[in-house]
């Protein structure tokens, strides 16, 4: 799927998973933080993409449905994955997003259900 396709809110999200540090004037209350997520997810399997990539792999539309999913109430409560430590810092990641004032919509939670999770397999 074409990253342009998406909302220019979920855009800004992936780019700061892929660690893409372009014009992002509150980079540093996010980057450690995204680089955590970004380098879990690569140890749990996923890909994340490189910073510049034009497509959106499905594993990063997971990842952006589980950061969505966090965002809201009962989203803290999920078990996103297996490894603990990476649904930990999925939660940590979107009080993150909360506290900048980035809000996932809620059309990005259809991909939540839409991929298989760790837990089902």
């Amino acid at each position: 799927m074409a990253l342009k396709r998406r909302s220019f809110t979920e855009q800004r999200v992936i780019r700061m998973l892929r660690g893409d540090q372009t014009d992002d004037r509150a980079l540093f209350l996010y980057e450690e933080q995204f680089g955590r997520l970004r380098d879990l997810a690569h140890r749990a399997g996923m890909r994340v993409n490189p910073p510049g990539t034009a497509w959106l792999g499905s594993d990063e539309l997971l990842v952006l449905a589980w950061l969505a999913q966090a965002q809201r109430v009962l989203g803290y409560t999920k078990s996103f994955h297996r490894d603990a430590t990476l649904t930990l810092t999925v939660v940590h990641c979107a009080g993150t997003l909360n506290a900048l004032g980035i809000q996932l919509p809620p059309l990005t939670l259809q991909h939540a259900s839409a991929q298989p999770s760790e837990e089902t397999e």
